[in-house]
């Protein structure tokens, strides 16, 4: 009988919406210690080496969204408005206050320059939260070819989305803009955006939701190489990138592909293991997307105080931006949710329940989006 509740997921975007934030905090507080001091070679290059690392965090939001899709819908029908609808309201709608608000900052140069940048914020994806971008692509594709998915093998599928991701990766990991207009943007950064370059992670991400109990049971029988594998797969991640092989600081690596599936395993198995989530987690789980919009705007505000006053706290910046960003992340989530009207604005979060109980709470309260 299928459960009706996924602790793991829980604890695994709790995991994906940390590792972002502290990906972010070690990005700008590097950079905000090496103005002010010259840091160390060595501690340069773990803090590069840890950034790479933790470049499976915006994949890893890709594969929930996929695998509650997957799970919430395996024997139910899609009502196409309302699953839109609610989307687009909770999810679109705070993505493009976001997309104004961060480009407020260019009004200081040109109100042109400020409508250009609101452009490239809500249309191409040209700030940190793109995710909403490449998400809404799978919700698009989940209506069209559901039925598409659910009649095919998971095996074929899952394989062929895995060649189409490796060719789509390579084109822009292995070759140099192509003279045309924009070209060097698209080789940038633009070619984050279209789904050939997340479908892997969608497509297992669907299929492990349909048949999350035999997933479990293959991840509690391989347990050694789901511990294994993250070892390897971030050996040869990090050999990659310091040999130079692969240049490129992103997430958008064709072995991140598959040092990502290997953090996930792991997450998941250590997520089955526990009696119960731990309430931190939860709570970050709870305040995700919120936190995902918001918290590099508190540490570009951490950044200018600390500019200011000339505050050098060494390493302990990245520490300060982390915790600082995720604190005022979720004060101001909660403050904005208790109007009416906050929710389209960081995103809806219930705060009328105190305490999540994690024995209990169905797979659709996983994402209020889901319903």
């Amino acid at each position: 009988m299928k459960k009706n509740h996924v602790n793991e997921i829980f604890f695994l975007r709790s995991i994906a919406c940390l590792t972002i934030v502290l990906l972010h905090s070690i990005a700008w507080g590097t950079e905000y210690i090496r103005v002010l001091s010259k840091l160390p070679d060595f501690l340069l290059i773990i803090l590069d080496s840890l950034n790479v690392f933790l470049y499976y965090g915006t994949p890893a939001f890709i594969f929930i969204t996929a695998f509650i899709l997957g799970y919430s819908y395996k024997d139910r029908t899609i009502d196409y408005k309302p699953f839109l609808l609610k989307r687009v309201k909770f999810i679109l709608i705070p993505y493009l206050c976001m997309a104004v608000l961060y480009a407020l900052p260019f009004l200081l140069i040109s109100f042109e320059q400020f409508t250009l940048k609101v452009f490239l914020n809500a249309l191409i994806g040209d700030f940190h939260a793109y995710f909403v971008l490449i998400i809404f692509q799978f919700y698009l594709m989940f209506i069209l070819f559901k039925k598409w998915f659910d009649k095919h093998s998971a095996i074929l599928v899952i394989t062929s989305s895995l060649i189409i991701n490796i060719i789509y990766l390579s084109i822009f990991n292995f070759s140099n803009p192509i003279n045309f207009w924009f070209s060097e943007y698209i080789w940038e950064r633009y070619y984050w955006i279209p789904f050939p370059g997340w479908i892997f992670y969608y497509s297992l991400a669907y299929y492990t939701g349909r048949h999350y109990q035999k997933v479990t049971n293959y991840i509690n029988q391989y347990k050694y190489l789901v511990f294994s594998a993250p070892v390897i797969t971030s050996v040869i991640l990090l050999f990659l990138y310091h040999s130079e092989f692969i240049t490129i600081h992103s997430s958008k690596r064709i072995d991140i592909l598959f040092h990502t599936i290997s953090i996930i395993a792991l997450v998941l198995y250590l997520a089955m293991k526990m009696k119960r989530i731990p309430s931190a987690f939860m709570l970050i789980s709870k305040y995700s997307y919120g936190i995902y919009l918001l918290h590099t705007l508190y540490m570009a505000a951490l950044i200018l105080v600390f500019s200011l006053t000339a505050v050098n706290l060494g390493i302990f910046t990245i520490v300060v931006l982390f915790f600082g960003s995720i604190l005022a992340s979720i004060y101001t989530i909660y403050l904005f949710n208790l109007f009416s009207f906050g929710k389209y604005i960081v995103g809806h979060v219930d705060i009328t329940k105190t305490s999540i109980k994690t024995s209990t709470t169905p797979i659709s309260s996983i994402s209020k989006f889901i319903k």
